[in-house]
């Protein structure tokens, strides 16, 4: 038996290099003869289509500055998470596990790991403070997941700019897709990496040019061993940057999925093949190329959970309204969604149960007067005994409106009581930045991660798309 192989060789599988290729065509798949007379697409070639066929320059005009905005919102992400310790310990891992690649960890030492290396500890970072783009489509962060998986393996091929924008559009569309269709067929609210896997290994195929049949194995490899992530789980029992929302679990998934694929590993198709799920299907993809939920996502202002937004915002009003001294506030009562009630935790031990602490974030939203920032993250924070002891006099409670129009809308009332008085906000939803908002945020987690002047280079050169991705990141070379 020594020396013997135990399978024959397989046909049709070919080298790396054979397994890509640069014509994008399509070929509807082979289906059993007594399911039909002729090929018809399944859900996965269709995905696999679109993403061999967008382009930037068929889609709406706001989509392209929209793509290159998502890419400096990301990065900010990514470099302010780096400051944190658990990103750190990635780090640490994916140099002695994954280390002399070609692809950049973005902590500012410039070192390289393979790109699936540098695609966890990236996504990992981006997610830390929870500052990351939302889809409330989605229910989650779609870019986080997929940018750092497109970028590593853009950069591993020496690609551009345009390159990466040009994956980062479908990738994101299908990963919107692909969490309507778990959620859907699972009925469970499944966290980012569950179904940004399928967004980041198509996200790599395209920008690595691989042929029909192997993005779609590649989808498929990430969907069946994507990670699970129970949001619900981790809302209520927050723990490390790991069991969060599964992102960067998920970046690492979609990219290792790519790479498998394209070395001869098949798929078993994806969710969108199971149309015997009524709507499933048709409710995702008939829009592909039409609707875009790229210009659903929102931008987030504060390091937390997006439910715990509203409240802040609301005791802002609360504060700048009637000037109330914290001090006096006996008593801080929120009405929210039942979902955002799970988050009870008093005395977070690491900036993960901070952000998802919606008595800790109303505690420092109010002693800040309005303002929640990664600061309010550190351990200095999380001890400090005036926040703690505000944090105690927090109640959560469903309320009936919030609940009624939840999942549509997030929405949190505040009431305030004082020995005197107790001043009522009003239901408060979700706001949009505005452009100098926006500024202001990548500036206050760039600028102070690798220097004044970072944000302005990074919004200079993501509007050229001939420009070397290795010149986008510059900036995190040491």
């Amino acid at each position: 038996m020594a020396g013997e192989a135990l399978e024959p060789p397989q046909k049709g599988v070919a080298s790396v290099a054979a397994r890509r290729s640069k014509r994008w065509s399509y070929y509807p798949p082979r289906r059993p003869s007594d399911m039909a007379e002729a090929p018809v697409p399944t859900g996965t070639s269709r995905i696999v289509k679109y993403l061999g066929t967008e382009s930037r320059a068929n889609a709406p005009d706001p989509v392209d500055a929209e793509l290159r905005r998502r890419v400096i919102d990301t990065l900010a992400a990514i470099a302010g998470g780096h400051q944190f310790a658990a990103a750190e310990r990635m780090s640490a891992f994916v140099r002695s596990s994954f280390g002399g690649g070609d692809a950049t960890v973005l902590d500012g030492t410039g070192e390289t790991a393979t790109p699936v290396g540098a695609t966890l500890a990236n996504a990992l970072a981006g997610n830390i403070l929870d500052v990351d783009d939302d889809n409330a489509v989605a229910g989650g962060h779609p870019a986080v997941v997929v940018l750092p998986a497109i970028m590593a393996a853009v950069e591993s091929e020496g690609g551009t700019v345009g390159d990466l924008l040009d994956a980062f559009l479908p990738a994101y569309e299908i990963a919107v897709r692909t969490a309507i269709a778990l959620h859907a067929r699972t009925g469970m609210y499944n966290g980012s990496g569950s179904w940004g896997a399928v967004g980041a290994a198509a996200g790599v195929a395209r920008a690595r040019e691989f042929a029909p049949d192997v993005a779609a194995d590649a989808v498929g490899i990430a969907e069946f061993n994507a990670p699970i992530a129970p949001v619900m789980r981790s809302l209520a029992l927050p723990s490390s940057s790991m069991t969060k929302d599964g992102i960067g679990w998920g970046g690492f998934v979609g990219a290792t999925a790519a790479d498998l694929a394209e070395r001869g590993f098949t798929g078993s198709g994806t969710v969108f093949d199971e149309i015997e799920y009524e709507g499933l299907d048709r409710t995702s993809l008939d829009s592909l190329g039409e609707r875009y939920y790229l210009l659903d996502g929102d931008y987030k202002p504060y390091p937390a959970c997006r439910w715990t937004h509203p409240g802040i915002d609301a005791i802002a009003a609360q504060v700048a309204d009637h000037d109330v001294d914290p001090r006096s506030v006996e008593v801080v009562r929120v009405g929210t969604h039942e979902n955002a009630t799970v988050m009870t935790e008093r005395r977070p031990s690491t900036p993960s149960e901070a952000e998802y602490s919606f008595p800790y974030v109303a505690a420092r939203a109010l002693l800040n007067g309005g303002n929640f920032t990664p600061a309010d993250l550190t351990w200095r924070a999380r001890e400090d005994e005036t926040t703690l002891a505000l944090a105690d006099r927090v109640e959560l409670a469903v309320d009936e409106e919030a609940e009624a129009r939840y999942p549509e809308e997030y929405l949190v009332r505040i009431e305030l009581e004082t020995p005197s008085r107790t001043y009522e906000s009003g239901l408060f939803g979700l706001r949009p930045l505005t452009a100098d908002e926006r500024e202001q945020k990548w500036e206050g987690l760039l600028d102070d991660a690798l220097g004044p002047g970072t944000t302005a280079t990074l919004r200079e050169r993501i509007e050229d798309d001939d420009l070397p991705i290795e010149e986008l990141l510059a900036p995190w070379a040491p």
